[in-house]
């Protein structure tokens, strides 16, 4: 019971710590999110969003025309056609009566007719006779003498306001349906009369409160009223029962007739007949045209000569933008298309704080520059595509706070990530070459001391000699280890103040090790009878990098002194260097006794540093008995004969260093 609480203790402990290092990287990444989302929440990303929502608007695929709506425009030509403008009442009465006799559903004329004593008297009865004609009115202008009346012998339920909302930016993106004036009337726009009447026809009943806020419904289908913070709006006037306008995408939406072939009759019947028709100026000298940038192609830059206009800036006329409300809800009642949808705030800042943690574990995961950029680019464009599908299906889902949450937490992270476990390396490196520096030196001259007490008494002289020794040695590393970090890992220095250039061929600088370390003072080097010296050729094709270099110096070292230091009466010390078909071989063998435990030999400092040299070769460390008396200590690894092996040998340090790096954080 014991055991299982005290593991269960010391995997928390090793949770804890973890989690303490991803909170020194996770939270400069949520800081951003955080602040991103203050920033959309503050309206600074309004014309950002609106940009990205028109973009996606446009390239949407195409949709089928809609043949239930019919535009007549009045364009420069019917002006000159007519030789006047306004055009007379005599032509547009005209006009009436021949699409009437083709029995549309309904007509819509956009055109201002507010004269009570016109000398042409052709148009009064048609408004009478003619039920299925709506007139036009501004009205909800707060100054009176800026708004416009309808023809006084319409009822108020066979009219409709014009009135347009425009963003700040100058674009067109919302429509009125309904609103009160500034007298307290309660008035419908033209697109809902004229969809209110066409599907009265089919049986489909309207019903709307007393307030202009209220639920607007045609049966079934109500219509998505616009709020202040819909999409990527923030704090925007809602008055009234505004609407996102969902733009039917398509070059040529609606089957559009010039007012000359209407007077010369020269249009298909077929082409009215339970239609609705709406009537407008579509000529550019009358300023009756907005800016839009959510349509490819616009009456405008048809006439231009110019299709699929990559333009963020196109005219679109008043009568097109009516045309697009009022298919917009026909089709919505009829065809269930859908409308432009948002989500509540909460779920948008939930959806904007999930890209930013996805963002955030791709900068922890991916430690590589490249990697990371190009899963935030991947994972950037799935973004998108989600947005542009959802846009497709009528959701607006927002998508620039978005975005910037998952590329900025990513990369935020991915940094902050970088420059931390860039320190943690340092700092295992540090204690990596002061354990090196301390073993390799000072330990091994308070080992032979140590010993010699064992053996016999030391005389004072050889005693003094040995402390001196020893404390050099110790005054040293704080140099040694200087050196080493000015060094950048082009030299490895050794204790004596011996420096290895780590450019020199490997079998040159093996050699050197060998020959300076046999040099050393050390009790079991004296009995040594037979040197052969070492031929370290078979090296000389071997790729390692500078700090696998430096590992097989130490390496070669550690072994020599293990030779010095506990092999008694040795007489032959050699050093073996091969190389076969398949791998490398470095051996150092003695024929001494060695009196010191296995024990000792398994878990030491030397010993751990060949292990590890071996796993960064992917080769193996042993140490054994040598027939008939002695210690045989063998580093082999395999030869990198293909460019892939070299890289896996080479960029293994990499993921030792990151190993220890984790290993270091979680023992602290």
């Amino acid at each position: 019971m014991k055991i299982a609480l005290s593991t269960q203790s010391n995997l928390w402990k090793k949770v804890h710590k973890e989690l303490k290092l991803w909170r020194e990287v996770v939270l400069p990444g949520l800081s951003v999110v955080g602040i991103i989302m203050l920033v959309r929440s503050t309206g600074l990303l309004q014309s950002q969003e609106w940009l990205a929502f028109d973009q996606l608007l446009r390239l949407r695929p195409n949709e089928a025309v809609d043949s239930r709506v019919v535009i007549v425009g009045i364009d420069e030509d019917d002006i000159n056609y007519v030789g006047r403008f306004p055009i007379p009442d005599k032509e547009i009465a005209q006009m009436l009566s021949i699409l009437n006799s083709y029995k549309p559903k309904v007509i819509g004329l956009d055109l201002f007719r507010d004269k009570r004593n016109s000398a042409d008297a052709e148009l009064v009865p048609v408004w009478r006779e003619n039920p299925n004609l709506i007139g036009v009115e501004v009205a909800l202008n707060q100054k009176q003498s800026f708004n416009v009346k309808p023809p006084p012998e319409l009822p108020a339920q066979r009219v409709g306001f014009a009135d347009l909302i425009v963003d700040p930016d100058g674009k067109l993106r919302r429509g009125l349906i309904a609103s009160k004036t500034y007298t307290g009337e309660l008035k419908y726009s033209l697109p809902l009369r004229l969809a209110q009447f066409y599907l009265r026809e089919q049986g489909i009943k309207f019903a709307h409160g007393s307030r202009s806020f209220d639920p607007i419904k045609f049966g079934s289908s109500r219509l998505v009223r616009f709020l202040p913070d819909s999409g990527g709006y923030v704090g925007t006037d809602a008055n009234g029962f505004q609407m996102l306008l969902n733009f039917r995408s398509h070059p040529q939406p609606f089957r559009t007739i010039s007012l000359r072939d209407v007077l010369n009759k020269k249009i298909d019947p077929s082409w009215i007949r339970d239609r609705v028709v709406i009537v407008g100026m579509t000529a550019p000298s009358v300023k009756d045209n907005f800016i839009i940038s959510a349509v490819k192609n616009t009456l405008y830059t048809t006439a231009l000569g110019v299709e699929n206009s990559a333009n963020q800036y196109q005219w679109i006329y008043g009568v097109e933008v009516h045309a697009h409300a009022t298919s917009q809800i026909i089709s919505h009642v009829l065809d269930r298309r859908p409308l432009l949808k948002v989500w509540s705030e909460i779920w948008e800042y939930l959806w904007i704080l999930a890209w930013g943690l996805l963002g955030i574990i791709l900068g922890l995961i991916l430690q590589s520059p490249a990697k990371t950029l190009l899963s935030l680019g991947v994972t950037s464009t799935g973004l998108v595509g989600i947005c542009y599908i959802c846009l497709v299906l009528g959701w607006w889902i927002p998508l620039v706070p978005t975005l910037l949450a998952l590329t900025s937490a990513g990369l935020t992270t991915f940094f902050f990530d970088r420059d931390l476990r860039t320190l943690l390396e340092q700092r295992s490196l540090t204690l990596k070459r002061s354990f090196e520096a301390i073993h390799n030196g000072p330990l091994q001259s308070l080992a032979v001391m140590l010993r010699s007490f064992g053996e016999k008494e030391i005389e004072s002289e050889n005693l003094r000699a040995q402390l001196e020794q020893l404390n050099r040695e110790l005054r040293a590393i704080p140099e040694y280890l200087t050196q080493e970090m000015l060094s950048r890992n082009d030299s490895v220095y050794l204790e004596g103040n011996e420096v290895l250039d780590l450019q020199t061929p490997i079998a040159e600088m093996l050699y050197y090790v060998y020959d300076i370390t046999l040099r050393r003072n050390f009790q079991g080097f004296t009995t040594i009878q037979s040197f052969i010296p070492p031929n370290f050729e078979p090296l000389d094709e071997c790729n390692l990098n500078a700090n696998q270099k430096r590992s097989l110096y130490i390496f070669l070292q550690e072994a020599l002194c293990n030779v010095g230091k506990h092999s008694q009466g040795a007489t032959r010390l050699d050093v073996v260097c091969t190389r076969s078909s398949r791998e490398y071989c470095l051996q150092v063998i003695d024929n001494g006794f060695v009196s010191i435990s296995k024990n000792y030999q398994r878990h030491g400092q030397g010993t751990e540093q060949a292990q590890d040299l071996a796993r960064q070769l992917r080769g193996r460390f042993r140490r054994y008995p040598h027939s008939p008396q002695g210690t045989v200590c063998e580093l082999a690894w395999p030869i990198a004969s293909n460019w892939w092996q070299q890289f896996l040998y080479l960029g293994n340090w990499n993921f030792l260093v990151k190993q220890n790096i984790k290993s270091i954080s979680i023992k602290k």
